[in-house]
């Protein structure tokens, strides 16, 4: 490169220093492609390009074309029905397993199969085809010790074997045609059946499990009888963690049993068995399951097969990521800049040929482009450049301004987009590659980068698409991150492969000498001392920190001018100014918060609960009945007044294993946070008949569920006791009902210390577990106080006041006084009390309401009885089962009224919140209006206005609907916050569209030449 030089100095510009890393890997590139280019040329190239077409093209057959080795669907199982007798048919199998350990402690399984096949006269048949298994979870099951006969006699055995099948050809030994009736009988040994896994009937415990098929892959014949024998030593037997279970299933029909020990084992052994008598159609299932301690079997390692189909699925994956390995390599060191020399000095002249806006390409500094153009103009080169083009000159003093407004937006944040965008349409963009000072890298490498991730991210999609249909191997099998992942790596390689643009040497030169430039400019100061027309200043401009060179030279221009104005409208139409850049921030993250909100949080006016133990819909849960349920809590209150609820149920549990194969668990759920505040519930305790048993607890919104873990298989009625303790069940709460009546009666206000203590949540009398018949007796709860706390304003037994609004929803919180419940003759009217202090009232259903005092407590006991229709008394049964006592502001430490008042504010949110945008996107929409009208347009100029219209308005409508459909979802129509929704989601509809027809933008300048065409 040409130039003058300040001195002789030089200054060394040494070679990038890569890692050793990225430079083994492009020195492995660089080689492949000297040996690639010399052993071909276009048609190796061409063929390289053929070789992953192919690959593109396979993967698109997986990814479009037919499923390789589907899975039977319910229409090809219930198809097959209609020709079950095109072929033999079994009238029975009878099948033994004799299970035992080797030395080295791995499952053998001795197996005798007897089938008795019956061949039609119109079927043309000399045998029978039995498929074995020879792969099952990772495990290879080595079939050995094959014999067959065919009515006594040893039968013909022609073998065929595939990866995971060993398929059986069963024949007379002189191959002739079978008709009639005939039994063959298959005699084989399995290995390493067991594996190891999670228990997912109980607490996902690590086990060993035996889960077998008895037809095996393939069966494709109906049978009229089936019986089924497992037999295994004491040793093994006293290993099952639970019962055995055999089912039998065909399409969505299936039945099962828990197996029992059989008479007549050998000593020494356990048999357990399982029959069926009912014809059934093709390729049904027969299946047992026997579940051991973990260790029971030593497990052999994974197969070959194993790993390769449930590691295969990644190899793309892992392809493409070694491909963005090697693609960054290349990036930083082979397709590098070109080196220039090895020092360079600093420079005072321009380099030649060069113009400052082509120099700002080669630096890559878009946020400067404008302005170093723009100075550019000033100087002889803007002269010339105006003389060739034949245009009109403007002054030197509207030069000088439009460079001054250039300075002022340079390096602005809301010029990023303007400059970035004038910076890659630039016709020097192209013109640095016609002027040799950039090059397009090309060559076999580069032609892999771009191929390979396209036609294996095709493959990967392909790949994904097929095993979607095939029952999943492992863990590791995630098909969204899987595609996921191979699509970015793609997407990241193919973006490094076609933006690579390095500097060819010539490029180099001329950034080196705009590098000397910047020292000379440095050194000198010359953004403070030179001219407006300096030669050099256009091209020092870009090698200073863009905000920084804009002010420094809006400096220098407006001493020039002598103008402090000089950058006056230097807001360009592309312009954003920090509000605008404000108003789309908000107009985004507003929607963005809407979006998130709808798809993370809970509607926020469910219709009704839906506790899950009220369900039945958990695992192991349904059949159960509960026979009896006595609750007891005692409230507490220590020296610091702090309270404290302990509480034990006990209840009597019928569990039913008949029509389920879960083992049958238990659960129960109460309230651990009321009106914003955490109560801090922890069960303690859980035994099952007097012993520990093991549970497991989760939250699941305000409340805690426990869920037992029972590994053996519970039948018949059992006893179990649970304990939990409340750390905080005293909160602040709104008073309510009586207690709002008793506290405007002292001239109190305000919220309340309220223990609400819930036994039973709503909806339990509609649950599958409480409802039988008879119905559970006892089904009792008792709460004992203390007498020393202050007087309650209210105290009872929990109900809704249903005469405090028409609307159930807004029924207040209200008591049924203790001892003061629907007395139904005299004695009990009057409160009859015993010399204990007990007052025992009651009610036609025979329910009873007792309060006891004894030793300065008092105990208030509840025992719900149904009327004999399966009904109990409305005003206990309406809300929660359970009692609450609310007491003055400071009876107890804990209450959080600041808690209580953020969950008031929370829960008025979403309505104020849609009504709130609901009326911003419609006051938009009625500006949008008024704007256009008073332009008399709709065309509106670029500006905050418009932004606000456009980007603000249409967020909040779209947020107002999506908030409405949200909140609205689960909502009856009839609830008090469905008309506020509902209109507000109509005014930002009509704002929306009011913003999106009324403001438009403007139309852009159309030359003379176009309007004359």
């Amino acid at each position: 490169m040409t130039g003058d030089s300040a001195g002789d100095e030089r200054i060394a510009d040494p070679r990038p220093k890569h890692t050793p890393l990225w430079s083994l890997l492009s020195r492995w590139l660089l080689a492949l492609e000297a040996w690639l280019r010399s052993h071909g040329g276009t048609r190796l190239r061409a063929g390289l390009w053929g070789f992953w077409g192919v690959v593109a093209l396979a993967g698109g057959i997986l990814l479009f074309g037919p499923v390789i080795n589907p899975p039977m669907t319910l229409d090809d199982i219930t198809d097959s029905a209609s020709h079950a007798t095109d072929t033999w048919i079994a009238r029975d199998f009878d099948v033994d397993y004799t299970l035992g350990r080797t030395a080295d402690g791995r499952l053998e399984a001795e197996v005798v199969e007897t089938i008795g096949a019956f061949f039609p006269d119109d079927v043309d048949e000399n045998g029978i085809v039995r498929v074995l298994p020879t792969q099952y979870q990772g495990h290879a099951l080595s079939p050995s010790d094959i014999a067959v006969t065919l009515d006594g006699e040893p039968a013909a055995v022609q073998r065929s074997e595939s990866a995971d099948q060993l398929t059986l050809t069963l024949t007379a030994p002189d191959a002739a045609r079978l008709d009639g009736d005939h039994e063959f009988v298959v005699r084989y040994r399995m290995h390493d059946l067991a594996y190891s896994t999670s228990d997912r009937l109980s607490a996902g415990d690590p086990i060993d499990l035996l889960a077998w098929d008895v037809f095996g892959p393939s069966w494709p014949q109906a049978f009229a009888a089936l019986d089924v024998t497992v037999t295994l030593p004491d040793d093994l037997d006293a290993a099952l963690v639970r019962q055995p279970r055999g089912s039998i299933s065909w399409a969505i029909v299936s039945a099962g049993e828990w197996l029992e020990p059989q008479p007549g084992a050998p000593p020494g052994m356990v048999s357990y068995g399982f029959t069926n008598d009912q014809n059934i159609p093709p390729h049904a299932s027969a299946r047992f399951s026997l579940v051991f301690q973990p260790g029971t079997f030593t497990m052999p390692p994974p197969t070959p097969l194993f790993l390769l189909q449930t590691f295969g699925p990644l190899l793309p994956l892992v392809f493409l990521a070694l491909t963005l390995l090697f693609a960054l390599a290349a990036r930083a060191v082979a397709w590098s800049d070109a080196r220039g020399r090895p020092w360079f000095t600093a420079e005072y002249s321009a380099p030649d040929g060069v113009s400052p806006r082509m120099a700002a390409q080669l630096l890559r500094t878009p946020r400067t482009l404008e302005l170093a153009g723009a100075l550019g103009e000033i100087g002889t080169a803007g002269a010339a450049a105006s003389a060739k083009a034949g245009s009109a000159r403007p002054s030197r003093a509207d030069r000088l301004r439009a460079a001054a407004r250039a300075a002022n937006r340079t390096g602005r944040l809301g010029d990023r987009v303007r400059a970035r965008l004038a910076y890659l349409v630039a016709p020097e963009r192209r013109g640095q590659f016609r002027s040799g000072f950039r090059r397009v890298p090309s060559g076999f490498v580069r032609d892999a980068f771009i191929a390979a991730p396209i036609a294996l991210t095709i493959v990967q999609w392909g790949l994904v698409r097929q095993l979607s249909h095939q029952a999943k191997l492992a863990v590791v099998w995630w098909p969204a991150a899987f595609v996921l992942a191979s699509s970015l790596i793609a997407l990241v390689v193919l973006v490094i492969a076609l933006s690579a643009r390095p500097l060819t040497r010539r490029g180099a030169l001329v950034k080196q000498h705009l590098t000397g430039i910047a020292v000379y400019a440095d050194r000198t100061s010359l953004l403070e001392r030179a001219t407006a027309g300096d030669a050099v200043l256009p091209y020092a401009v870009l090698t200073v920190e863009p905000r920084e060179a804009g002010r420094r030279t809006l400096a220098l221009l407006e001493a020039e001018l002598g103008d402090p104005d000089a950058a006056k409208g230097w807001r360009a139409p592309g312009f954003l100014s920090t509000p605008r850049i404000l108003v789309r921030i908000l107009a985004v993250a507003l929607l963005a918060a809407t979006v998130t909100a709808a798809a993370l949080l809970p509607n926020p006016y469910p219709r009704s609960p839906d506790y899950s133990s009220n369900s039945g819909d958990l695992p192991g849960t349904y059949f159960n009945r509960v026979g009896s349920f006595e609750a007891a809590a005692t409230l507490t209150v220590d020296g610091g007044r702090h309270a404290t609820l302990t509480a034990t149920e006990h209840l009597a549990v019928d569990f039913g294993t008949e029509s389920t194969a879960e083992v049958p668990q238990f659960t129960r759920q109460w309230p651990t946070r009321l009106d914003g505040q955490e109560l801090g519930l922890h069960v303690t305790a859980v035994t099952l008949d007097g012993t520990d048993a093991r549970y497991t607890t989760a939250r699941e919104g305000d409340t805690v569920l426990l869920t037992t873990a029972f590994s053996r298989v519970l039948s018949g009625r059992h006893e179990l006791d649970i304990a939990y303790t409340v750390d905080s069940p005293m909160v602040a709460a709104p008073a309510s009902g009586a207690s709002a009546a008793a506290a405007s009666a002292v001239g109190a206000s305000g919220p309340v210390d309220r223990l609400r203590w819930v036994s039973l949540l709503e909806g339990w009398d509609n649950a599958p577990v409480w409802r039988d018949e008879p119905a559970a007796s006892p089904r009792a709860i008792s709460l004992t106080v203390p007498d020393d706390l202050a007087p309650s304003l209210a105290a009872g037994w929990i109900t809704l006041d249903t005469e405090s609004s028409e609307n159930v929803r807004q029924w207040e919180d209200s008591v049924v006084p203790f001892g003061a419940y629907a007395a139904t003759d005299a004695a009990a009217a009057d409160g009859s009390a015993s010399a204990s202090g007990t007052t025992i009232t009651s009610d036609p259903s025979g329910t009873t309401d007792e309060v006891t005092s004894s030793a300065g407590t008092t105990t208030y006991r509840l025992d719900l009885r149904s009327d004999g229709d399966g009904g109990y008394p409305f005003d206990l049964t309406v809300d929660d089962v359970g009692a609450m006592l609310d007491f003055p502001a400071g009876t107890v430490a804990g209450p959080d009224a600041a808690a209580f008042t953020l969950h008031t504010v929370t829960g008025a949110l979403p309505l104020a919140l849609t009504v709130t945008l609901g009326s911003l996107a419609l006051a938009l929409g009625l500006l949008s209006v008024a704007a256009a009208v008073r332009r008399r347009s709709r065309r509106a100029p670029p500006g905050l206005l418009r932004d606000v219209i456009w980007w603000l308005g249409k967020s909040a409508a779209v947020s107002t609907i999506w908030l409405f459909v949200w909140a609205t979802s689960d909502m009856p129509d009839d609830w008090p916050e469905f008309p506020p929704l509902g209109l507000s989601a109509l005014a930002a509809l009509a704002g929306g569209i009011l913003c999106l027809t009324v403001t438009l933008r403007q139309r852009p300048p159309t030359t003379g030449a176009k309007k004359r065409r």
